[in-house]
């Protein structure tokens, strides 16, 4: 007797709660794509010809970001050698020009230059130029370099 007042309990319970089959279902799909960019540099020759007697702006390269959203991205530029061209135990000074930015005039890589309005634009190519100009002209035969090293990160 107990048996059967529990089974009809169970059934009681499941005619009063909403047991009723549905016709559909949502199911609820979300995922989420980080913001993300690249970096890319056009380099055909002018940085690796510098007159190390001319103090004038000098090359022509180009450097290119791209992000996967649309405002704009942080460029930060490091020099390996503080902002200077090394042969042996000489150097020389340079200012880093980046067109269309805050660092168009000329700044020194003693220290990381960073710029937080580069452009981004969705799924599309970002480009500035670059030249240098030495802050004087060296004086000491050698052969001068450095490497600039250019980091981008969203916004």
């Amino acid at each position: 007797m107990k048996k059967l007042l529990a089974v009809g309990a169970a059934i009681a319970a499941l005619g009063s709660g909403s047991a009723f089959a549905q016709t559909s279902v949502n199911v609820p799909l979300q995922g989420t794509l980080p913001k993300a960019c690249t970096v890319s540099a056009f380099l055909n020759g002018p940085f690796d010809a510098l007159d190390m007697t001319s103090t004038a702006v000098q090359g022509s390269e180009s450097i290119t970001g791209n992000c996967n959203y649309g405002g704009s991205m942080t460029v930060q530029f490091t020099s390996a050698n503080a902002g200077t061209m090394n042969s042996g135990a000489n150097s020389v000074a340079y200012n880093f020009h980046l067109s269309g930015s805050p660092l168009s005039g000329g700044v020194s890589l003693a220290t990381p230059q960073t710029w937080t309005g580069f452009p981004a634009t969705a799924n599309s190519n970002q480009t500035r130029g670059m030249s240098v100009s030495l802050v004087a002209p060296a004086s000491v035969a050698g052969t001068y370099t450095d490497t600039v090293t250019a980091t981008v990160s969203p916004n």
